[in-house]
């Protein structure tokens, strides 16, 4: 299944040899929560998705889904759009800087700093809290 976020928020991780959490995800309302890989693959993910406070959201299994495409072929660029979203992952974690990274979510997603402390954003962003908070204060 995927979801859509009507309210609360969500994060997506995994757990390293040293069994801590890390962040490659953050969602909230208005967001689609998938393992795109997983759910077009239909195979367990290698992910976990946990609600990180009470929430609400709509589900879409991937059989409705192929119902939504039989009704209506313009059902068919939703899969487009979420393969676009494990995309931004790689490509914001991989091409930018901890700076560039914060400022984006400053301008785009300011409501994940309202939303999560400042460790679950620092491990999404792959710095440490520390290192987040000289960001901080070299941005603002």
């Amino acid at each position: 299944s995927l979801y859509f976020v009507i309210s609360g928020s969500f994060y997506q991780y995994y757990m390293d040899t040293n069994l801590d959490k890390n962040i490659i995800d953050l969602r909230i309302q208005n967001d689609w929560v998938i393992d795109h890989k997983s759910f077009t693959g239909r195979k367990p993910s290698e992910f976990e998705i946990q609600a990180y406070e009470n929430s609400a959201v709509y589900e879409l299994t991937i059989d409705a889904i192929h119902k939504l495409i039989a009704i209506s072929p313009t059902f068919f660029q939703i899969g487009k759009v979420l393969e676009e979203s494990t995309a931004r992952i790689s490509f914001f974690d991989n091409n930018n800087t901890p700076d560039e990274k914060y400022a984006y979510i400053l301008k785009n997603k300011p409501l994940l700093l309202q939303k999560f402390p400042q460790k679950v954003i620092a491990s999404f962003l792959k710095i440490t809290p520390e290192t987040l908070s000289r960001v901080r204060k070299r941005i603002t």
